[in-house]
């Protein structure tokens, strides 16, 4: 090896913005850049469901929890949980009766892609698996990292409609146009809701459309589940757009976390499933996968998984979840409605709809990259180039002073 020839990579535009708030000595700093939920006042968040059921694993007699490898597939009890999450328990419990519901616990939603895109890299298209794979633009920046290392080619459809920047919404059209002109077979990745980074999502009305056009192209539908029950607070509601492609005869992939919905970021909890045609192709599937998994991390983490699995299926830690989820979302929503508000004051010539009309984690503000750069520079206001904000990280102590240097931001820089 010839280490002198190793050139330095780009740092992570998330993670670097991170490392600029945490070396601003401003005392007034806001931070909404990184994805992980904070509560009303800046802080991170343990759901009393997960500390509940950490305290149950933590009272079991010596023995009983262990620390042995799972199977490379993981914990069967938290993937047929997880599964009756995702697709609804009698629907779930009618494909796994048919054998064609099949899939493995993962390293959390990201490694659910990766092992779902080098699945795809070898098995897409028309069986030989034909390279390629087509992302909503824009998109979660690491879907590209993972479809190159997986050899996949980056094909791109419409989704924002670029004629409105400074009011991000939906390029159905365009969106659909793009899907009809993809060659036949081609896997597209859908964000299930909460669309990361723009927070844009389609109507049911106009999942409908997407989803004929998917059947009708004979496209292989790849969905990303990051956000269940965290985007409207309502856990089936989340995955109507799964279950929609499920009901029509599709056979989804769904690449699932658990790190929003539960709080368990570090725990690296998720989930892959495939719906199949029959039992043959599931059980071929599953097989293909165990072997990709077995030589990139050989097993799955067991703590957090008894953990989700006990958050999921027992009724009282079940019921505190969903409350919580929803307390979770609705906080989203009311600084959505807090910026928006105070934004319309500050900058009446715009218009500001889309904070509120978007849902979830994530808002795309229309800002450009001259103003979000003003916005950390002068206001210590950190978020990503692209405009897009964490609205978890804002609250009832800096929602006024973030809508003001956003507004002091387009006034410096009014067009570019």
């Amino acid at each position: 090896m010839e280490w002198s020839l190793i050139p330095p990579g780009p740092e992570d535009a998330v993670f670097r913005v991170s490392r600029q708030y945490d070396e601003c000595p401003s005392p007034d700093k806001v931070s909404l850049g990184i994805g992980a939920y904070r509560d009303h006042k800046g802080d991170p968040l343990v759901l009393s469901a997960v500390t509940a059921a950490k305290g149950q694993l933590a009272s079991l007699p010596p023995q009983q929890w262990t620390h042995e490898y799972q199977p490379i597939g993981g914990n069967a009890e938290f993937l047929k949980a997880a599964q009756d999450l995702v697709f609804g328990k009698e629907r779930a419990g009618r494909m796994r009766e048919e054998g064609r519901l099949t899939g493995l616990q993962t390293m959390s939603g990201t490694g659910a892609c990766r092992l779902g895109f080098e699945f795809v890299s070898r098995f897409g298209g028309n069986g030989g698996g034909d390279g390629a794979i087509l992302l909503p633009d824009p998109t979660w920046a690491n879907h590209r990292a993972l479809a190159k290392f997986s050899r996949l080619r980056v094909l791109e459809y419409r989704y924002i409609d670029a004629s409105k920047p400074e009011t991000p919404r939906l390029d159905l059209e365009g969106m659909l146009e793009d899907l009809r002109a993809a060659p036949e077979g081609t896997t597209v990745v859908l964000h299930m809701c909460a669309h990361n980074p723009t927070g844009v999502d389609p109507t049911p009305e106009q999942w409908k459309k997407i989803a004929e056009v998917v059947q009708s192209n004979k496209l292989q539908p790849f969905f990303d589940n990051a956000y269940q029950g965290f985007a409207s607070g309502d856990l089936d509601g989340d995955a109507r757009s799964v279950r929609l492609f499920a009901d029509l005869g599709l056979h989804p992939l769904v690449a699932c976390s658990f790190a929003k919905n539960m709080g368990l970021y570090g725990e690296r909890i998720g989930a892959l499933h495939l719906v199949c045609p029959d039992g043959a192709s599931a059980e071929a599937s599953i097989s293909q996968l165990k072997i990709e998994a077995r030589a990139m991390y050989s097993n799955p983490p067991a703590f957090g998984a008894q953990v989700a699995l006990r958050v999921m299926t027992e009724p009282r830690l079940r019921s505190d979840w969903e409350a919580e989820l929803g307390e979770m979302s609705a906080r989203i929503r009311s600084m959505r409605e807090a910026l928006r508000g105070r934004l319309e004051e500050m900058v009446p010539e715009r218009t500001w709809h889309h904070v509120t009309d978007q849902i979830g984690m994530f808002s795309y503000t229309g800002l450009t990259k001259g103003q979000v750069g003003h916005c950390k520079e002068e206001g210590y206001v950190f978020m990503l180039d692209t405009g897009r904000i964490s609205m978890a990280g804002l609250n009832e102590g800096n929602v006024e002073r973030v809508a003001r240097v956003m507004a002091n931001a387009i006034k410096a820089f009014p067009a570019e």
